[in-house]
């Protein structure tokens, strides 16, 4: 078996920040919770898929997936509102400006 890596990000849905952090076997681009779909088309070579896992909330989720993943096991996923991360500004881009 692969080893799980972290994998985390965001998305916006009807206006509202979503923060999302998983382990998983395979690449994960992007995770989103099934309620709040249709998921955007995928781009290309990427896939969405949906797992029935052992808990609930595991089966509630939608997963953004290299195309030619055949493998995916992933382990505590949690989608939770919150403001998306935005880059700061490096002291010298701050400076200059």
């Amino acid at each position: 078996m692969s080893a799980f890596l972290a994998y985390g990000g965001a998305y916006e849905f009807e206006g509202r920040e979503y923060r999302w952090r998983c382990y998983a076997t395979a690449r994960v681009h992007a995770v989103r919770k099934r309620e709040h779909g249709p998921q955007p088309q995928p781009p290309r070579g990427l896939k969405w898929i949906t797992v029935e896992g052992r808990h609930k909330a595991e089966a509630e989720l939608s997963w953004l997936l290299d195309e030619n993943t055949t493998e995916f096991s992933q382990m505590l996923a949690q989608v939770e509102p919150g403001r998306c991360p935005r880059p700061e500004a490096s002291p010298q881009l701050a400076l200059s400006a």
